[in-house]
């Protein structure tokens, strides 16, 4: 009997080999030749790189999809450079954006895939070698498109005075292409999935947004006052991670204003020459029972940001920045706070640049690692981009948004003859409370920085 089941298992493996061999034989990789790319001209230019690609199955998802993304480019700068990668569909990722500091140099065989085993691409150092986690997620690519049809690496300088050249890119298809994604369960269409913190069937999920510490500990940097660039800045990385129970969620609702006068679209330029702001409504989602119900209330603004690297809309005021002076009692507890230099409130284009995994420890907040073991409705969200006017854009349960130390406004100027010593940079979340949060006590974020003498060379 041992044996005639023993064979019949030998023979049901035999058979199930083929399969196998089958589904690793799709995997597929298609190449790109590159070109010069062009530097910064004070107008905004997109570089595409097509790579064409067939003869794959007409849908890709999490079974089978693309998986990795390798290219090479040769330029002194990186930091000026914005990638991503367009899809036959339209949708469209971050793969690295303004990453090297402000002297690292070339992408060497550089690959992207969900699970680089080289870690953040963000918190790598330049010449950057080897297998990265892009600043983007894959797995928005493998949404049920047809993969068939032509692919674009797109490059864009957004500061002059050195230029590069793509040498190649490619592109790789594959089974299991996102393993990073986790058991993503809850959704709007599948509320039975989500949960209540308290257990009970009905409940309205909050989001809950942190700074993740790691990111501005590694990328601060002061730059003295003859800098060509940053004169007399503190600049600094921010990522916004969201570790409640439901997303932060918002939409414009198509009614533009200049000041309080409504006007005709987002193209009007209001008086003294700035851009109307649209106003935007927050999407609070709420259990009931095995559904998901919402209700939309009115927050703060947006409107289109059309500097080098954005085109897109931001959402007004959504962190502040400021440097603080503290003196502390003999026992090490602050007893007196005066600010030194602020930064003006900077608004955010909000979107999945990422996702917490428990596996790492990237996500953490005073001593706790958050993920999908311990994030309730892991995923509810998926925010991809915030390109549209009346798009959604926010921030998914586990989802975290990056601002990098190179990106626009992520500053603060300092004092001319500022004294050297230790400060405290302090970055506040919804420095004005708009938004609805299920904890908002700790939307402040403070580390401190050794700060040197600023006076003007």
């Amino acid at each position: 009997t041992v044996n005639v089941i023993f064979k019949m298992k030998f023979f049901r493996y035999l058979l199930f080999i083929p399969f196998i061999f089958a589904a690793e034989a799709k995997a597929q990789t298609f190449f790109g030749p590159g070109r010069a790319i062009s530097d910064y001209q004070g107008a905004y230019k997109v570089d595409s790189f097509p790579v064409k690609v067939n003869g794959l199955p007409a849908t890709i998802n999490k079974d089978f999809g693309i998986a990795k993304v390798c290219f090479s480019i040769s330029h002194p700068r990186v930091s000026d450079l914005k990638v991503e990668l367009l899809s036959p569909d339209g949708t469209s990722i971050w793969l690295t954006n303004r990453n090297g500091r402000d002297d690292g140099e070339n992408y060497v065989n550089t690959c992207f895939r969900s699970n680089g085993f080289s870690g953040y691409i963000h918190q790598a150092k330049a010449p950057f070698a080897g297998e990265y986690i892009p600043d983007g997620r894959m797995s928005f690519l493998n949404n049920s498109q047809d993969p068939n049809g032509t692919w674009y690496l797109l490059v864009q300088d957004l500061r002059e005075g050195v230029s590069g050249n793509l040498n190649f890119v490619t592109l790789e298809f594959g089974a299991h292409p996102t393993p990073d994604q986790g058991n993503i369960n809850c959704s709007v269409e599948n509320g039975a999935a989500c949960g209540c913190p308290d257990g009970s069937e009905d409940c309205e999920l909050l989001p809950d947004l942190i700074i993740i510490p790691r990111l501005t500990e590694q990328q601060v940097k002061e730059y003295p006052w003859n800098d060509p660039y940053y004169p007399g800045q503190l600049r600094f990385a921010t990522s916004i991670g969201n570790i409640g129970d439901g997303p932060m969620e918002a939409f414009g609702n198509s009614k533009w204003f200049c000041g309080h006068k409504a006007v005709r679209d987002s193209s009007v330029v209001c008086p003294g020459g700035g851009k109307p702001r649209q106003e935007i409504m927050q999407r609070i989602y709420r259990k009931s029972g095995d559904k998901l119900v919402w209700k939309d209330r009115l927050a703060g603004t947006n409107y289109y940001e059309d500097k080098p690297g954005h085109n897109h809309y931001h959402i007004d005021d959504w962190v502040e920045f400021r440097l603080v002076r503290k003196t502390f009692n003999k026992k090490g507890r602050p007893t007196r706070s005066k600010l030194v230099a602020r930064g003006r409130k900077v608004s955010y284009c909000l979107f999945d640049s990422g996702i917490c995994s428990s596996n790492d420890s990237l996500c953490t907040w005073e001593g706790t690692v958050y993920g999908d073991k311990n994030l309730l409705n892991y995923g509810l969200g998926n925010y991809v981009d915030c390109n549209q006017p009346a798009n959604r854009q926010g921030i998914s349960v586990g989802g975290y948004d990056t601002y990098g130390l190179m990106f626009e406004g992520q500053h603060i100027t300092l004092p001319k003859g500022l004294k050297s010593g230790t400060y405290y940079l302090e970055i506040e979340i919804d420095p004005t409370g708009i938004y609805k949060e299920k904890n908002k006590k700790n939307n402040l974020f403070s580390m401190p920085v050794a700060i040197s003498r600023q006076e003007a060379k």
